[in-house]
């Protein structure tokens, strides 16, 4: 049945590139956000405008996929409500509209910035549509007719590789900014690293109990992409954790901008291993 099966090839590195970009910048915000909360008032602008540009970066990247940007506006106007697609539409501009809001006044002086009510809410509003940019790029996948996307664990990994990326994010603007890492969110990103190293071993070991197409992705992980899914475990995966370690024992700035830059790697690599493994059964 091998010859009834094909690798998708409708999303290449730019749809990886804007999965990575987009859900490291909401995770971001949302960190921001939260360390706004607590008072870390000028800095945590300036991470939330970091997180905000992720994202911006990341849907221009998508618009030379698509090559159609007036097609938002269409889905806009005309919305189909029972896709995921035109809901990830709404979520991503009202994430950039009230997140931007927010963020903006880390780089220029609005007349609401010094309103604490005003801030608050955009900050409010933006994190929930931050997390749900986040949510549906997973649920868009597990809704496709690839058969190794379809599985409730697409939107749970998508979900942590956001988490550990955000956190990456967070801590180099940390770092330029000469901001002390919040501890906390250190142990959290090594937890979302160990879920999310958990989680795609399930999707191989799984295998053997699923479709001929999916047997077919994994199959390509463990052979024409063997480079790359030791890259993920390796790099990606163990890496944090052993470095997170380190750092525990020993805080220093190198170790600190190593992690950051392997959570970031970390969700590039995971996701360019399940797009680039895709596979679908063709009905002839």
């Amino acid at each position: 049945m091998i010859g009834v099966i094909e690798v998708q090839h409708a999303w290449d590195i730019r749809i990886v590139l804007d999965l990575t970009l987009g859900g490291m910048g909401v995770a971001t915000f949302i960190y921001a956000f939260l360390s706004y909360l607590k008072g870390e008032k000028e800095f945590s602008l300036k991470a939330a405008f970091a997180g905000m540009a992720s994202l911006v970066l990341g849907l221009l990247i998508l618009v030379t996929h698509l090559g159609k940007p007036e097609a938002a506006i269409y889905t806009m106007i005309s919305p189909n409500l029972y896709s995921v697609m035109t809901w990830g539409v709404f979520f991503n501009i009202l994430a950039l509209v009230f997140g931007g809001l927010f963020a903006l006044p880390a780089v220029v002086k609005l007349p609401y910035s010094s309103n604490e009510k005003i801030m608050t809410t955009l900050g409010a509003i933006g994190s929930i549509f931050s997390f749900l940019v986040m949510s549906y790029t997973g649920t868009l996948l597990a809704r496709s007719s690839i058969h190794l996307w379809r599985s409730p664990a697409t939107p749970l990994l998508f979900i942590l590789l956001s988490l550990s990326s955000g956190a990456g994010l967070y801590f180099l603007v940390s770092h330029t900014l000469k901001k002390e890492a919040p501890p906390i969110l250190l142990d959290f990103s090594a937890l979302t690293t160990l879920l999310a190293l958990v989680t795609t071993t399930l999707y191989i070991l799984l295998a053997d109990i699923s479709s001929e197409a999916y047997k077919f992705s994994v199959h390509l992980m463990l052979t024409e992409f063997l480079p790359v899914t030791l890259l993920l475990y390796l790099v990606g995966y163990a890496a944090p954790l052993v470095l997170y370690l380190l750092y525990k024992g020993k805080p220093s700035k190198t170790l600190l901008i190593s992690i950051a830059l392997l959570l970031i790697l970390q969700s590039l690599l995971a996701r360019l291993l399940l797009v680039y493994t895709g596979a679908m059964e063709l009905p002839w």
